[in-house]
């Protein structure tokens, strides 16, 4: 239930070892970055200064749904209280009441707020010492007609036979919060409307509303009837949970709107903003009732299909609404889709959901009354869309300038801090400032767009392009654009259901995000790599907060320099023969530079392999055998043998020269696959320090980029470097220490054009048979030729940087032979990989090769079928080439 058991999860589902290493190595690095957490780390340099937060601490566990329990018994108990302000008003005619804000009726505090509030915040307290509680009337407390009353202790098993999941799911005391809003609908109150009045008691885990309790002291609109509690509970990430009813039976009031056509619930308020957000939700019926609660409760049950809230509702005002909508498969956001954050702590936010509120009813019934069929994410997205309503970003993004290009949509919803709120243009441009200028001004950033069309919304992180507009003086030199990358897997269902699917690939996904912000904010590692002319994005700011108790409460965000378009950077789908020279040079000095004889040329005390190794994996690259289920090395030859023959028959018959064995390569990869991966992968996991220094493979040890694929190059010309073309790399995620090789191998195999390989030029079916027609045929030297190049650049680096006296020392040191028999068992670990997961996971055939041809995402040999072929004759070469030697 708790973290402990998630982690206990991820270790001991699959007992493979291989398994136990990836989450063993998980909370060991994660600690890395915690060690110290208690003050910020200061670079050598201001560049992308990291700011890590230490995690929970706490080890006392709270059952989340024995927590609800008796939150549905306090809301029982300040109902009581509610009512009996009424019953005197009904008596005498008179009620006590006075506003907190003398012009806003909507602030009205009468004594059924003090009496309801000290009712549960004293029966909470009392039950749960320690815990955290935030109620809306905390500062009006007073000794009025609930104090010195004597409370019954809260039930902590109200709703235990309904909440089975709940009641086995625990949390630590400090990541829980409870909200308090002890009669929502005040002004309803003071005004008689009676039937809009509620009282509010929502459960927040780590910023999260996770359950709440919804008390309605007069469910029929008079005292009539006896109280109703409306409650719900569902986990973080969930699309639905627990719910029911508590008190007096609840009949559900009739819909609000026509059965064709969707209904909008609003308040009375006249605000702007929010007119332009009932047009953006453009129901059928729009009707205006009071409270939050009871707006939000009115798409809980049914009753509408959309609730939109003013821009001054607060956390308590939310969080228990929220939970019961999400337990009842609906969602809760901002107007632009992003999380509402009900942490009290959370920097700049203060307790108003200043960013209004929108909710909607579960997906299909959203969608079913919907003109346009939409959902959630469609509303939002069409917010972000509305210049009114994106104007409620300029005090975070900065006003927008007299001279800006016509309004564009906005990704406000992917341009947030950790903490939830929008990022803010002081702090953005001050780090930008800091690493370029060592904290010079050299101009104050005014403000910034994150244009939708530039917006990347995956399924383990999101990220943005920002657009910067710099004042004078002296911004002439400072960057236009930058790139936000954020990661925080709590808040997604599909991270959360990997979690409990495939533990072991959560924690290797969570632990991959973390070692990208590492890298990226190790100024000593990036300088070395500029020194190399290596370019990696320059990290502007980096904040790290790792999590090794409970890994998928991990989150990172970056600031980086953007390889933008209007600097000349572009992507390819697949490198050209240029281009894939140019990278696997710019790889060739990469690895050269953190060799162990580089480290001693540097006579630097290892102090830089040191910072590296604190940064990143002890092993590099995604698809070495100790990231993968250990089934892959035992499942190659069916998998070949049933899917793979089927569906490639024809393409095998009319493509492959005859001599490649197709009937029995998967049986003989799968022979090898193991001995191959241990060859390719020498420094695993099971070496948390990464520092192994012995055996035959110690000289080749680097750094290695670990998924150097065409996606995650970008390219720009430039007639100072040797090939024409400039190399950025991005995508640092499985990044560590490991043979060069592999990374030369893994181009070759998945990120270059069929032409690179040696096709003929315009050969869309990768037929090695023309090879034997003559001219325009298949170039065998193409791909030797390639790797012939990485080496000799390998060679030249290592030179250069004096990690060898001279070419003839530096081929004696790091042979040929060894490096090509490196590349041989790379190749056949890699398709281990390629037939044994990867293409059983896209369904691997012709037909799906040609339907992925324009994607830029995907390996060469799942989008090519020239590229596909290639690699089936090079395992088989690669096969027939290990036998003979």
């Amino acid at each position: 239930g708790g973290p402990t058991h998630r982690l206990n999860l991820m270790r001991a589902c699959l007992t493979s070892t291989h398994a136990t290493r990836v989450a063993s190595t998980l909370p060991h690095a994660l600690r890395r970055l915690t060690r110290g957490a208690s003050r910020p780390r200061v670079p050598s340099r201001p560049a992308a200064m990291p700011i890590v937060a230490a995690a929970s601490t706490s080890t006392e566990l709270v059952c989340v749904g024995e927590l609800l329990s008796t939150c549905v018994d306090a809301a029982l108990k300040g109902c009581d209280e509610i009512r009996a302000v009424q019953e005197r008003r009904a008596g005498t005619g008179a009620l006590s009441s006075t506003r907190k804000d003398a012009d806003d009726p909507r602030s009205a505090l009468t004594e059924a707020d003090t009496n309801a509030q000290m009712a549960i915040v004293d029966a909470l307290r009392a039950t749960w010492p320690g815990l955290r509680i935030v109620g809306e009337e905390d500062e009006h407390e007073h000794d009025g007609g609930a104090a010195g009353k004597t409370r019954d202790a809260l039930r902590a098993d109200l709703i235990r036979a309904e909440t089975p999941d709940a009641s086995e799911w625990n949390e630590p005391m400090d990541a829980l919060t409870v909200f308090v809003d002890p009669v929502d609908g005040t002004r309803e109150f003071v005004e008689g409307r009676l039937g809009a009045v509620q009282c509010l008691i929502g459960v927040a885990c780590r910023g999260r509303a996770v359950a709440g309790a919804i008390g309605l002291p007069f469910p029929d609109g008079s005292l009539e009837h006896e109280t109703s509690v409306v409650w719900g509970v569902a986990r973080p990430g969930r699309a639905a949970g627990e719910s029911g009813v508590a008190g007096a039976p609840r009949a559900t009031p009739p819909p609000l709107g026509e059965k064709n056509g969707a209904t909008c619930v609003t308040g009375d308020s006249t605000n702007a903003s929010l007119a332009a957000a009932r047009v953006v939700a453009d129901c059928a019926t729009n009707a205006v009732i009071g409270g939050a609660g009871n707006k939000i409760l009115a798409v809980a049950e049914g009753r509408a299909e959309i609730a939109l809230m003013h821009f001054g509702t607060s956390l308590w005002d939310t969080c228990a609404p929220e939970a019961v909508l999400r337990a009842r498969g609906g969602k809760v956001t901002d107007l632009f889709g992003a999380p509402l954050t009900h942490d009290p702590e959370r920097p700049g936010g203060g307790l108003i959901n200043d960013l209004g509120v929108l909710a909607t009813a579960s997906g299909p019934s959203l969608k079913e009354k919907d003109a346009r069929g939409r959902d959630h994410g469609a509303i939002a997205a069409e917010m972000r869309a509305d210049p009114t309503l994106v104007a409620l970003l300029a005090p975070y993004s900065g006003p927008s300038g007299a001279d800006d290009a016509a309004f564009a949509a906005q990704a406000s919803d992917v341009a947030r801090c950790l903490d939830g709120s929008p990022l803010r243009v002081g702090e953005v441009g001050r780090a930008i400032a800091s690493t370029l200028c060592g904290g010079d001004e050299p101009g104050t950033l005014l403000r910034y767009s994150a244009p939708e069309s530039t917006a990347i919304r995956g399924l383990m992180s999101d990220a943005v392009r920002l657009e910067l507009a710099w004042g004078d003086p002296g911004a002439a030199g400072m960057p236009s654009t930058a790139f936000y990358k954020r990661v925080k897997l709590g808040d997604l269902e599909y991270a959360r259901t990997k979690a409990v699917t495939q533990p072991m690939k959560i924690a290797r996904d969570v632990k991959s995000a973390g070692v990208e912000a590492a890298f990226l904010a190790c100024s000593e590692v990036t300088s070395a790599l500029a020194a190399a002319n290596v370019r990696v994005p320059r990290c502007f700011r980096a904040e790290l907060r790792p999590n090794a108790e409970d890994p998928i409460e991990s989150a990172f965000a970056l600031v980086l320099e953007d390889f933008a378009p209007n600097n000349g950077w572009h992507q390819e789908r697949l490198l050209d023969p240029a281009q894939a020279r140019a990278t696997l040079s710019t790889l060739a000095r990469m690895h050269a530079t953190f060799t162990a004889a580089a480290s001693a040329a540097r006579n630097d005390r290892g102090a830089l392999l040191a910072s590296l190794e604190r940064a990143v994996w002890p092993a590099g690259a995604y698809w070495q055998p100790d990231m993968q289920p250990a089934s892959q090395m035992t499942t190659v030859a069916a998998v070949w043998r049933d899917t793979h023959l089927p569906a490639f028959r024809e393409a095998f018959q009319a493509c492959l020269p005859a001599e490649v064995d197709v009937e029995t390569l998967g049986e003989r990869l799968q022979a090898v696959a193991a001995d191959a991966g241990a060859s390719s992968h020498p420094f695993g996991l099971d070496q948390p320090s990464g520092a192994e220094t012995g055996g035959a493979f110690a000289k080749w040890r680097t750094l290695i980029h670990g998924d150097a694929k065409a996606a995650n190059v970008f390219l720009r010309t430039s007639p100072d470097m040797p090939e024409g073309v400039e190399v950025g790399l991005i995508d640092f995620q499985w990044m560590g220490f490991g043979l060069g090789v592999v990374d030369a191998a893994h181009v070759i195999a998945a990120s270059v054009d069929p032409e690179t390989l040696g096709f003929a030029d315009g050969d869309a079916e990768g037929s090695f048979r023309l090879s034997r027609e003559g001219s325009g045929g298949f170039d065998e030297g193409a791909a030797p030729a390639l790797f012939a190049h990485y080496y000799d650049e390998f060679i030249h680096a290592s030179v250069a940087n004096g990690a060898a006296g001279s070419e003839e020392e530096a081929r004696r040191t790091w042979p040929f032979e060894e490096a090509s028999a490196q590349y041989d068992a790379a190749i056949l670990d890699f398709s281990r990989v390629a037939f044994g997961y990867q293409w059983v996971r896209v369904g691997a055939s012709p037909a799906s090769l040609a339907a992925a041809a324009d994607s830029y995402n995907k390996n060469s040999y799942n989008k090519s079928l020239p590229n596909a072929m290639w690699l089936v004759r090079e395992c088989d070469a690669a096969l027939r080439r290990r036998r003979a030697a």
